[in-house]
């Protein structure tokens, strides 16, 4: 063994690097005379070098403290530790004005009518239906036919075949719109077609095919005076069904005579049974007009009165000395564009004489336009039930056609162009000169819509949900409150809530009175809707004295505060912010592909959120994770099981992977509030399987973001304003540089060892260590 050799042995020894140089020299010679003396030493056996490669993934906190938003009306407290909801706003002033006693004028009531619905459905019938006879059945040898054989029937005598009669239903004479019945209809473009097919081996004489109504009116008539044997014959050309009168059913009369052979014997050839196939067919294209009994039209009409200050249960319409035709006085207007005369019976069900309410009946002939004014004098004024408030006026119209002169019924035109029935009525202003029954002061409340709810929190309960309303009244007279929140959420039915109270009277020692209601409305925010809708009314009862000035009026504010006191139901979600992975370099690839030992995901969890559930950590090539495969955002869409991005290069496809799923740590104590009080943590190492290595070691860049499962919970728990997630992950690769280090490599690998020997200090976790080498810029090596 040469001394060059000794020497690149003790070089590459570990054991040797442990000697001193004395101990050296000496070892040194001991081996050189050993080596003049006896067999060459094995070679010793070589160290192995591992090195761990960490990749951060996600450092990710989630706090609660950024729902605080003053938009989304969410607002923190750090000092008592909580989060609510607060949307406040002003409730409208209300004044008392001399309008209490007058309405002003309506807004027009405009009634309009056509029969496009009639030329719509214009009903049409196309069929098409043959009858086939038999040799054998009409010389009544059934069975026989067809023969084997050529079968000699002898001679046919001349002889008229049974008449054969066919029913059809055309159309159902009560469902044509605008009519009780229906009695004909005139055909404006039909056809009636027959044929004929001959195969009897025998002429046919004198046939007549007859289309008729069942009453016996014949719409069409085919009729052939010779068939010959063998022929095959047709009738009917388009349109000679024109101006007939088609009713709702029909029938098909068929009659024939048969020629007979003059004598000659008919030989029927063998496997064959003569026969006759008779064809018709109609068609009805379009129809001109519809005769019958009209259905009356009616209609009725609803006007809401203009803003008052008025609540009417009854009232007296006053005398007007000089008739003017703004006050108390109403006009109506027909315009009868239709081909045929009216009756018009128009009903005002809120102006009474006695026990009968105002009506105007008149007739209108064709093309006509006629006008009906009206005095409103000494009427009363209230609705058809007298316990009702008047807040509308109400018309009932009713509409005869009526029939020409002598004629029981009518007959309407099918395309009457723009024809209609205009019906306009206008209302001047109504002043009273009593109020009968209680008097009762209205106010309405104007809906107040609460909107701007965040989204994102379905299947939410909320524990105590409190609206406060302040009202603040100068009016000398108690004043209650009747209040519906209505709850609105797209595709939900709404959830209402009704609410009363009283609002304190003003008085000269206190010129302004203030006053509270508090309402409990967690069933409607339990729903999450997307708005609330506030109204209602406050009325001056007859039952307590009371005050009434001309420019008094009441005002206020409302807030709702919603504490974050809640029960859930099962929810995920995923932050909107990602993580990114820059892609591994090509030296780092090689190194973790030739040298793998093992692969694995760390990752640590501190859960301060009042919820147990579970952890996906999601990677995509491309910064988009969905939360649902069918809740696509606009610019994403599925392809052949694959997700794709529209871009202006292109579309890209997007891979989604799931590098590990592990338990969202449940909270270790509850206070008695429900809130946390002492988090839960988790520490989880997985094993990466081939799969998810390779997505890793793509060269692209990664987009990280964890998706989070919460499970439902059975009781309310505090939501703080100091809850947060703490989400901290990195991927750790091991692997042998043995085989792949060159000197220069060896020196840095003998670096990283260094450094991982630094590392390794009791306490510190796998994760921690990783974060140090980070900030350090190097990563962790470590050796056996």
């Amino acid at each position: 063994m040469t001394l060059i050799r000794i020497l690149h042995i003790a070089n590459e020894s570990v054991f040797f690097k442990q000697f001193r140089p004395i101990q050296f020299v000496i070892l040194l010679i001991i081996g050189w005379f050993a080596g003049c003396a006896y067999e060459p030493l094995e070679p010793p056996e070589m160290p192995t070098y591992y090195q761990t490669i960490n990749l951060p993934l996600t450092d990710v906190t989630l706090p609660l403290a950024d729902l605080a938003n003053p938009k989304n009306n969410i607002y923190g407290d750090p000092d008592n530790d909580d989060l609510y909801f607060k949307f406040s706003g002003d409730l409208d002033t209300v004044i008392l004005t001399e309008e209490i006693f007058q309405i002003p004028a309506a807004d027009d009531i405009n009634f309009s009518q056509n029969f496009d619905e009639l030329g719509e459905s214009q009903p049409t019938f196309s069929t098409t239906v043959s009858h086939t006879t038999k040799l054998s059945e009409m010389i009544g040898i059934p069975g026989v036919l067809p023969s084997p054989i050529d079968l000699d029937i002898g001679a046919v005598s001349r002889d008229k075949l049974d008449d054969q009669r066919y029913e059809y239903e055309v159309y159902d004479r009560n469902s044509i719109p605008h009519f009780e019945r229906v009695d004909y209809l005139t055909i404006s473009d039909g056809t009636f077609q027959t044929e004929i097919n001959n195969q009897l081996l025998v002429d046919l004489d004198s046939v007549r095919i007859t289309l008729r109504n069942l009453n016996g009116s014949v719409i069409g008539v085919s009729f052939y005076e010779n068939v010959p044997a063998g022929a095959t014959v047709n009738d009917g050309v388009p349109g000679n069904l024109n101006g007939a009168q088609l009713h709702d059913s029909i029938e098909v009369l068929i009659s024939a005579i048969i020629a007979g052979s003059n004598g000659q014997p008919v030989i029927i050839p063998a496997n064959t049974d003569p026969f006759i196939t008779m064809t018709f067919n109609l068609d009805i294209d379009e129809i001109e007009s519809v005769t019958g009994i009209p259905l009356p039209i009616e209609s009725s009409q609803n006007q809401a009165l203009p803003p008052s200050k008025n609540t009417i249960f009854e009232a007296t319409i006053a005398h007007t000395s000089t008739a003017p035709l703004d006050t108390n006085f109403l006009n109506m207007t027909i315009d009868n564009q239709m081909p045929f005369d009216l009756r018009m019976e128009v009903v005002f069900l809120n102006f009474y004489m006695g026990d009968d309410p105002l009506t105007i009946d008149t007739i209108i002939a064709a093309g006509q336009t006629v006008s009906n004014p009206k005095r409103l004098d000494g009427y009363t004024f209230r609705n058809p039930d007298p316990s009702m408030i008047v807040d509308s006026i109400l018309v009932d119209i009713f509409v005869t056609i009526l029939p020409n002169a002598g004629d029981t019924v009518v007959t309407i035109p099918m395309d009457m162009g723009n024809a209609r029935i205009d019906v306009g009525v206008t209302f001047a202003r109504l002043k009273f000169d009593a109020l009968e029954g209680f008097f009762n002061e209205k106010f309405d409340i104007p809906p107040m819509a609460i909107s701007n709810i965040p989204a994102g929190l379905a299947n939410v309960n909320f524990g105590s949900v409190l609206l406060e309303l302040t009202f603040f009244n100068e009016i000398q007279a108690r004043t209650d409150v009747d209040l519906v929140l209505q709850g609105l959420r797209n595709g939900f039915s709404p959830r209402t809530i009704d609410a009363e109270g009283s609002i304190d009277k003003a008085s000269e020692a206190e010129p302004v009175a203030e006053s509270q209601i508090e309402i409990e409305i967690a069933p409607i925010f339990n729903m999450i809707p997307d708005s609330i809708l506030v109204f209602g009314e406050a009325v001056i009862p007859s039952d307590d004295t009371s005050r009434l000035q001309v420019g008094k009026a009441f005002w206020g504010t409302y807030q709702v505060i919603v504490p974050f006191e809640l029960k859930i139901e099962p929810m995920t979600f995923i932050p909107v912010t990602s993580s990114e992975l820059a892609a591994i370099d090509p030296d780092t690839r090689r190194k973790i592909r030739q040298g793998l030992i093992e692969a694995s995901i760390v990752t640590e969890i501190i859960n301060d959120f009042p919820f147990s559930g579970n952890l996906s950590l999601l990677m995509a090539n491309y910064d988009y994770f969905p939360l649902e495969p069918d809740s696509l955002d606009e610019g994403y869409f599925w392809f052949n099981d694959t997700l794709f991005a529209v871009t202006d290069t292109g579309n890209v496809p997007i891979t989604i992977d799931t590098l590990v799923f592990i338990p969202l740590p449940a909270p270790k104590a509850f206070n008695s509030d429900g809130s946390v009080k002492t988090p839960g943590f988790n520490h989880t190492v997985a094993e990466l399987d081939s799969a998810i290595m390779e997505a890793i070691l793509r060269n692209e860049i990664h987009y990280i973001r964890p998706r989070i499962y919460f499970d439902g919970t059975d009781d309310f728990v505090k939501v703080s304003y100091s809850d947060q997630v703490q989400i901290l992950s990195a991927i750790s690769f091991t692997v042998d540089t043995g085989q792949l280090l060159s000197d220069e490599d060896e020196e840095e690998e003998q670096e990283g060892q260094s450094n991982t020997n630094q590392s390794n200090a009791p306490g510190d976790t796998l994760l921690s260590k990783m974060k140090m080498a980070n900030d350090r810029g190097k990563n962790i090596a470590i050796t056996p």
